[in-house]
């Protein structure tokens, strides 16, 4: 089996990890592109690791697709170099409509902590 993970995936599951100690302003943190294809290469990697076949869908016009679908959930901030979580919506909001249909392999590669340290920075603890 090979899973295909698009963009809006790694995003909102990038977030869920950053976001999920945040209490406040959670529109404040954002994840960059760049943080976003490490992530999707380390969430291959332990797919790849598990003997399961991952391709990742990063593309200009899947971002702008992403933007488009799901605008409700997603911004881009900082001249166009990052995403953030739009306000009014929540952790909860991302996991309901990201996380509850994921293969669980994927699922795990997603919450997984070597996979998570890409994402490390200032705004995750």
């Amino acid at each position: 089996m090979c899973f295909y993970i698009g963009i809006e995936d790694l995003a909102a599951n990038a977030l869920i990890e950053i976001l999920k100690t945040k209490e406040d302003n959670l529109s404040q943190y954002t994840v960059t592109y760049a943080e976003l294809e490490d992530y999707g290469a380390e969430v291959v990697h332990y797919l790849n690791k598990k003997g399961e076949k991952a391709v990742l869908i990063l593309s200009r016009e899947s971002t702008s697709l992403m933007l488009h679908n799901y605008s409700d959930f997603f911004e881009e901030k900082e001249e166009g170099t990052a995403i953030a979580l739009r306000e009014g919506k929540t952790v909860s909001d991302l996991i309901v409509r990201f996380r509850t249909y994921l293969a669980f392999d994927v699922m795990m590669a997603f919450m997984d902590n070597d996979t998570v340290q890409v994402l490390k920075k200032e705004n995750v603890s």
